[in-house]
């Protein structure tokens, strides 16, 4: 009866044991890096590949980059229309949306497509500015609303103010008609 009792005493504490013991971190899975050794000639190495290659590089499900964030436009004179492009490209896993955009003054305007962007591949936002009245150094941002976030898009322009112009200094002298009398 003794034996009895010390082996179901001895089975509950192992049991038990092993019910409150913290479980194993499971491993993180490792990325095999295989290097391809080439055996073709150098000229036939340096032959494009015919696949193109995926543009997706983020973990994230939205995830964009742009080929710029700052444009500087530097000296225009004022009047005129100005215009950058910024090429968005959808680094993510799923299809990203422009839903919005802000800007600081009515005197920049985006333009930019309501379709989703698919993952890997790009599209352009047109951001034009009117420098009208906007003498001296402007430094501008356009933020632009995504399902991935809030991306600021910036520019500079310095615009010189317009020359004068004197209604009486046409280039062309006033005659005037005289009288013999």
């Amino acid at each position: 009866m003794k034996k009895l009792a010390i082996y179901s005493l001895s089975a509950l504490l192992v049991i038990g044991l092993a019910a409150f013991q913290t479980p194993a971190k499971p491993k993180k899975p490792t990325k095999k890096v295989v290097k391809k050794e080439s055996t073709a000639p150098a000229a036939t190495a340096a032959k494009p590949a015919t696949t193109p290659a995926k543009v997706t590089t983020s973990d994230k499900a939205y995830d964009v980059k742009f080929d710029k964030t700052f444009h500087d436009f530097g000296k225009v004179a004022e009047g005129e229309q100005v215009s950058t492009i910024y090429v968005i490209t959808n680094i993510g896993k799923e299809p990203v949306l422009i839903s919005s955009h802000e800007v600081e003054c009515g005197c920049t305007t985006p333009t930019y497509t309501q379709e989703p962007i698919m993952p890997g591949k790009s599209t352009n936002i047109a951001v034009g500015f009117n420098t009208n009245g906007k003498v001296g150094v402007n430094n501008k941002t356009v933020k632009i609303h995504t399902n991935g976030g809030i991306h600021e898009l910036k520019f500079k322009c310095e615009v010189t103010a317009k020359a004068p112009v004197d209604p009486m200094d046409q280039g062309n002298p006033v005659k005037l008609k005289t009288n013999p009398n």
